[in-house]
């Protein structure tokens, strides 16, 4: 059964390359440009398949940084405000049902 969804995500990972082989190369035919993305700090052209889509600058490095921490920050403030609040509604719901 591995040896089958391994054989799957292969011809499928295969399928997409091609697939987006074939359209950048109708997108540089129309266009003339060649395909890429832009950095999310300062906006210049970067490779397609930069990952993170940045540009290799040190400040655009450090504010994606700065941008990654304060999302795990909001994450887990939001996590634990969700929480309070679900123990805050169903608390008194279980206490209620066992007292």
């Amino acid at each position: 059964m591995a040896g089958k969804l391994d054989a799957l995500k292969k011809t499928i990972s295969e399928t997409a390359e091609k697939a987006s082989s074939s359209v950048a190369k109708r997108a540089r035919k129309l266009t003339g440009v060649q395909p890429h993305r832009h950095c999310r700090i300062c906006y210049v052209p970067i490779h397609a398949k930069a990952d993170p889509p940045i540009c290799n600058s040190d400040d655009c490095k450090n504010g994606w940084d700065k941008n990654e921490r304060s999302n795990k920050q909001l994450k887990l403030w939001m996590t634990i405000f969700i929480a309070l609040f679900a123990f805050g509604f169903i608390g008194p719901l279980v206490q209620q049902l066992l007292f």
